[in-house]
């Protein structure tokens, strides 16, 4: 692939993630057929305020339980709204998919489309206005409404969850208070003032990259109503916002990796490691991910009927393998990090030259074959029969079935 079909794939590919993002299904323009991009989609929920984070808020807020009842009756209110806003706009979009299916005018449905995506985004974002309107009004007792500036800078920080994909800059979007809930560092007052000062400095970045995706996106609804043309002119728009997005993800990055720096330091010494694995996974998914031979040795020390020299050969096999991956883990991580900083890498990476990351990627996948085989080693038939199989996940699906109800 050329050097400029290759940037345009990756061009083509942000503006696959944008639909995916909003909910909708893509109609393919002949440019994105072009690359082998047929419909895309996701689900118009995912970008809904949700009940967790009514309740951070309202922890935030210190909200009494009245408060807190009141709160969560308004996100009931919010979510129905949104609900039909969101299924509107699934049908909406269902129709013009069949619509192009049958008539095979892709084209054609463009128009439609970026009205219809368009009137989502209004509605969405006056139904999110209206609730923290809400919300604020009950934030009248004494240090509440000085503390609600709080309340708008983590929901910025959950929005990067969704819009923040769009920096393609592993860390770049972060928020450490979700690995500080994970970690639990609540009775840590060092911790807990280096978090306020972090979330003071990270917000402003955050915002700005939450405006510019929102008008990006905004911007292409529009088009796409006045008739989507994929040519130089809205290639260079897409690469404008790209590269701005990227710069403000390198920001980001500085500033999560000065305050994960920071917070570790002032932690107990047993919190440390669990702080920083934990602040690699969310960095580096793909890298620190459970992997599978860790989840062999952690579902081998569970065994019930483990004989000593099993357990201590199990913590041996545990530590070499904590040894010899993390130097690959490391190489990983920073090749990655070398490939976004070149632009020859993103998310996606269609089109791209990865051969470096995937090296390193199998120089893994090896040695957690290898490790898999030494704990498997260690068991007796009977035990190998208990274990799950190899390259499960460990979630528990029934769990949620069961969810559903019924027999």
């Amino acid at each position: 692939m050329s050097t400029a079909m290759r940037g345009e794939s990756k061009l083509a590919s942000v503006w696959v993630l944008i639909c995916s993002i909003l909910g909708f299904g893509l109609l393919a323009s002949p440019a994105l057929a072009q690359f082998g991009m047929g419909m895309g989609g996701g689900d118009p929920m995912q970008m809904a305020i949700g009940r967790e984070s009514v309740d951070r808020y309202a922890d935030i807020l210190g909200f009494d339980q009245v408060q807190r009842e009141t709160a969560q009756m308004l996100h009931g209110e919010y979510l129905d709204k949104y609900k039909q806003a969101a299924d509107a706009l699934m049908d909406g979009m269902r129709k013009l998919q069949e619509e192009a299916g049958r008539s095979r005018d892709w084209e054609a449905m463009m128009k439609p489309m970026g009205k219809i995506a368009m009137g989502f985004m209004d509605r969405a974002d006056e139904l999110e206005k209206q609730f923290f309107n809400d919300l604020k009004m009950l934030a009248i007792e004494p240090g509440q409404e000085e503390a609600y500036i709080r309340v708008e800078r983590a929901h910025r920080r959950a929005q990067m969850q969704v819009w923040g994909q769009m920096s393609m800059v592993s860390g770049g979007t972060l928020d450490l208070y979700e690995v500080a809930r994970t970690v639990d560092v609540a009775s840590n007052n060092a911790a807990r003032e280096a978090l306020l000062a972090y979330e003071a400095e990270i917000d402003p970045v955050y915002k700005r990259m939450i405006d510019r995706m929102s008008d990006f996106t905004r911007q292409q609804m529009k088009q796409m109503q006045e008739g989507f043309e994929w040519n130089e002119d809205s290639i260079a728009r897409m690469q404008e916002a790209m590269t701005e997005m990227q710069d403000l993800g390198k920001q980001g990055k500085a500033i999560n990796n000065r305050y994960a720096r920071q917070v570790m330091q002032v932690l107990d010494a047993e919190k440390q490691p669990e702080w920083d694995i934990e602040v690699k996974r969310r960095t580096w998914p793909t890298v620190y991910r459970e992997s599978k031979a860790q989840r062999q040795i952690e579902a081998a020390a569970k065994l019930e009927d483990l004989t000593t020299d099993q357990k201590e050969s199990l913590e041996a096999i545990k530590q070499s393998y904590q040894r010899e991956a993390s130097p690959i883990n490391e190489r990983w991580a920073k090749t990655i990090d070398e490939q976004a900083e070149s632009g020859d890498n993103n998310w996606w990476g269609w089109g791209n030259d990865n051969s470096e990351a995937e090296a390193i990627e199998e120089e893994r996948t090896a040695l957690d074959d290898r490790f898999v085989e030494r704990v498997r080693s260690v068991l007796t038939p009977e035990q190998l029969e208990k274990m799950p199989e190899v390259g499960e996940s460990g979630f528990d699906a029934d769990a949620v079935l069961r969810q559903f109800g019924g027999g």
